[in-house]
């Protein structure tokens, strides 16, 4: 068995020190899309245990990470109702209820480099996926 890389430790201190950013680097480095966490840590030279705890902490202590690519944050909010005042009926017989009225549909994404995508009316699912997709 070939070692590629020895490293010998003396004196009495046993553990290695990682600076904040290095275990940033480490954690970002280890969790992207498609690398397996077992041979990041082989590769960086930690237990792979260690960078699932690091990567705890800061979720935890909300330490900046990179958010992954494909995520982008939404916020709903809603349309502000209008309520009309009550129409005093005539009398005799009750007419069929009117259909209510239907606002048009609006959806504003605010991308992370500031640009503003706002979509009105009815819109296909897939063409707003697609320009969403094309933006991001």
């Amino acid at each position: 068995m070939a070692y590629q890389r020895v490293e010998v430790l003396t004196g009495t201190e046993r553990r290695r020190n990682y600076t904040p950013a290095e275990k940033v680097r480490m954690v970002e480095e280890a969790f992207r899309p498609g690398v397996v966490v077992t041979e990041a840590a082989r590769r960086l030279g930690v237990h792979e245990s260690l960078l699932y705890r690091w990567r705890g902490l800061m979720k935890a202590t909300g330490t900046a990470m990179a958010e992954p690519s494909n995520f982008v944050a939404v916020t709903l909010t809603p349309e502000p109702t209008v309520t009309e005042p009550p129409v005093a009926e005539p009398p005799g017989p009750v007419p069929p209820p009117a259909t209510p009225a239907t606002s048009p549909a609006i959806l504003e994404v605010i991308l992370p480099s500031g640009a503003r995508l706002r979509l009105e009316g009815p819109v296909d699912p897939a063409l707003a996926a697609a320009v969403i997709g094309a933006l991001a």
